[in-house]
């Protein structure tokens, strides 16, 4: 039995190592009202820590959708399973009674969430891919290095080594006195940044993993897409070959995915699969001449693609498909459809909004042209 904790702070947790973390008001709202959403993920018989459920919007669901899932405050016995993994996540699991990963595994974690990974990764599909690749990023330690990323590549993208929802990424044409100050701010606090070639990017995807047994094999697609700026704002919901297909519309070859996918299964199970089990993502994108970007950044923990998958696969009706939103912004009332505990039409609430500040929603029509 797991006890679910959706802690989607868990990226800056990462940055601060053993140390507490405050929450920013925004990311607390997100975290509140997003308290419910492993209901929709986790195993019959598991229970989800959330200390200020909705009982009554709980009972809701788990008649409509069968859910044999349980919210609790505190439950001693149950293995925990955060949405990611930091020092936070397993502060808050094992005061809820739940079971740990200890110290040593978490650090590992943490470091194997560093974006120098996805150097290492994009290093190893290079020597094992004989495709069209993007230059392979850098790992810098000052803005002097960053000015010859530049100088190279034209327009670079720079990154904190942790960071959540595209707040420590930011593109650089020019290093201006308040561009060598952000990136020097994130070079005192975090020791590095990385520094990647901007792309003419006409669709963002993933693929989608699972680790376990010390072996990690493709899942699916993630289709999303984001609401404002770089900020996650939903995903598609659709079987993975008309995912697959609209990846080859935008431009990439089939084949390459496909070769991109046995490569990654391969260098990650080297790389993770000894002491990360569960779903994970790697962020990736085509670019306007159809090359493929394979690892833009990889997300060692549950993902909202994860999410859509899953939810479309267990309660999205077969004749609909969706869209999975995560928005600042109450959706216009469609009245749900539900037919044999699955979604037809109309639009469901995932989570009550505690806080009012963030809507987890799905978004089902019969076919993906109606959707907006």
């Amino acid at each position: 039995m797991k006890m679910h904790l959706f802690n989607p702070e868990n990226d800056v947790s990462l940055a601060y190592g053993h140390c507490h973390v405050t929450m920013s008001p925004l990311v607390r709202r997100l975290h509140d009202d997003g308290a419910l959403l492993p209901l929709w993920y986790a195993a019959a018989g598991d229970l989800v820590y959330a200390p200020q459920s909705d009982n009554d919007w709980v009972d809701s669901m788990r008649r409509l959708f069968a859910l044999d899932v349980a919210p609790v405050s505190r439950c001693c016995g149950a293995v925990g399973a955060p949405w990611g993994w930091s020092c936070d996540a397993c502060r808050t699991l094992r005061s809820a009674g739940a079971s740990v990963i200890d110290d040593e595994q978490v650090e590992r974690l943490r470091m194997l969430s560093h974006r120098r990974i996805s150097v290492e990764i994009m290093s190893g599909l290079s020597e094992m891919l004989d495709i069209k690749l993007p230059p392979v990023p850098r790992v810098v330690t000052s803005v002097a290095e960053v000015e010859d990323c530049m100088r190279e590549w034209g327009t670079v993208y720079v990154k904190a080594p942790w960071s959540s929802s595209g707040r420590g990424v930011f593109p650089v044409d020019c290093v201006t006195s308040s561009v060598e100050r952000r990136i020097s701010g994130i070079l005192r606090r975090q020791g590095a940044v990385t520094v990647e070639m901007a792309l003419n990017k006409k669709l963002d995807f993933a693929m989608l993993f699972y680790s376990e047994n010390g072996r990690v094999t493709m899942r699916g697609y993630s289709l999303f897409f984001n609401s404002s700026g770089d900020a996650y704002g939903g995903n598609i919901m659709a079987t993975g070959s008309e995912l697959e297909n609209m990846i080859v519309d935008a431009g990439a070859s089939r084949s390459e995915l496909h070769a991109v996918a046995a490569a990654l299964e391969c260098l990650l199970s080297a790389l993770v699969a000894d002491c990360y089990e569960g779903y994970f993502g790697v962020d990736m994108l085509v670019t306007d001449d159809g090359m493929i970007a394979p690892c833009v950044e990889l997300n060692l923990r549950m993902t909202m693609g994860v999410v859509a998958m899953l939810w479309r696969e267990h309660y999205l009706h077969e004749a609909s498909t969706g869209i999975f939103r995560v928005s600042t912004v109450q959706p216009d009332p469609l009245v749900p459809v539900v037919e044999a505990g699955r979604l037809k039409s109309g639009v469901l609430a995932l989570t009550p909004s505690i806080s009012g500040g963030f809507f987890f929603t799905v978004e089902a029509r019969s076919a993906l042209s109606e959707l907006k």
